[in-house]
Formats: structure tokens, C-alpha cells, sequence
């Protein structure tokens, strides 16, 4: 009766500790649009990541390390820095049902200041015809350890996409792979140190 009774006590012990833990915070997406316009897949997300803006700053600039904000980036390597110039490569493998392919890019990331980032992929060394990312890092006015971010994308991939799946299902992917990167974003910038 004393070993259940034990059992019992620590039981309720964890719960109530558990209970008593700050509850993690998932990234917001606070708006979203994907459209397919003429061969372009247009994205454009706003987010709120539960972490100061100089982490989540930092967190994106840490391209070596962009591999544990998203488990389809499978490379993240800074390949050359030139003051405010980064030159990163980047490969991700996506599945759409059957459909898995792996995407290389070699961007050129430029940090243009007040917590604008502007990326520009190479077509001759990735397999996308074009690419332009902006986005906006900025912290929010109604509380200092919150940060907004907008993302907005322009991309061309340089490779076939069975009609089966087409737009359609391409934009869901998006949206859904810049959910889990936002999430990604901010588990990362709240564990980095202050």
C-alpha cells in the first residue's frame, strides 16, 4: 500500500509540475497569400515569433545552422561572407504525394538594415530560373519580446511539376513548409542566448 501510495504522490508531484511550466508558443501567421501567376509561385507571409527581435535576427543570419528551422532543408552553408553580403547554398527536398524532388539554390543575401533582408538566387548555379526574397524583421510595438516578420517570396522553379499536381497543390506546400519554418524560427530564437 505504501509503494502505491508513493506511486500516487509522485504522480500527482509531476502533473502538478507540469502544469506549473510556462507553455511553449507557437509562431503565429497572422496573414498569408500564395498564388501561381504565368510559371512565378508568389508568397508573402506575416508572422509574430514569441522571442526578441535580435535573436530572431540572429537566427536568420546563422546560415550554417538553417537545417534545424526546418526538417525539409536538408544543406545550409555559408559559402561566403563580404561585409553585408552573404553568398548561402541551400538544398530542401519536398513531397507532394509521389513527387519528391531536391532543390539547390545558391543565394546571394544582402542585410540592407533596419531588419530588412534581401535574397537573390542564382539561376546558374540552382535549380530555380529566379528567386527573390524580402523580408522585414522588426519587433512588435505592443510588447518588446514578441518580433514581426513579413516574407515576401518570388520564385520560378527551373524544373518540371507534373500537371497532376500543379498550383494548387504547390501553394499548400508552401504555406505549410513557411508554417513549420516559422515555428522552426522561433523555438530557435528563444533558446539562443541573450
Amino acid at each position: 500500500m505504501t509503494f502505491l501510495r508513493n506511486i500516487l504522490n509522485v504522480s500527482v508531484f509531476c502533473f502538478s509540475y507540469l502544469l506549473c511550466l510556462p507553455v511553449a508558443q507557437a509562431g503565429e501567421v497572422i496573414h498569408s497569400y500564395v498564388d501561381y501567376q504565368q510559371g512565378h509561385y508568389l508568397l508573402n507571409l506575416e508572422m509574430r515569433i514569441h522571442a526578441p527581435v535580435d535573436n530572431v535576427y540572429a537566427v536568420l543570419l546563422d546560415f550554417n545552422a538553417l537545417t534545424e528551422l526546418n526538417d525539409s532543408i536538408k544543406v545550409s552553408q555559408l559559402l561566403l561572407k563580404h561585409k553585408n553580403e552573404y553568398t548561402v547554398l541551400l538544398e530542401s527536398k519536398g513531397c507532394i504525394w509521389f513527387f519528391c524532388r531536391r532543390i539547390k539554390q545558391v543565394q546571394v543575401v544582402t542585410e540592407m538594415g533596419n531588419g530588412y533582408l534581401h535574397s537573390i538566387t542564382d539561376p546558374s548555379q540552382s535549380d530555380m530560373a529566379s528567386g527573390k526574397v524580402l523580408w522585414h524583421v522588426r519587433p512588435d510595438q505592443q510588447n518588446t519580446e514578441l518580433t514581426l516578420i513579413t516574407y515576401s517570396a518570388d520564385f520560378e522553379p527551373d524544373f518540371f511539376i507534373p500537371p497532376l499536381i500543379g498550383p494548387w497543390l504547390m501553394k499548400k506546400r508552401l504555406l505549410k513548409e513557411g508554417r513549420k519554418t516559422v515555428n522552426g524560427i522561433e523555438l530557435k530564437a528563444q533558446h539562443a542566448p541573450r
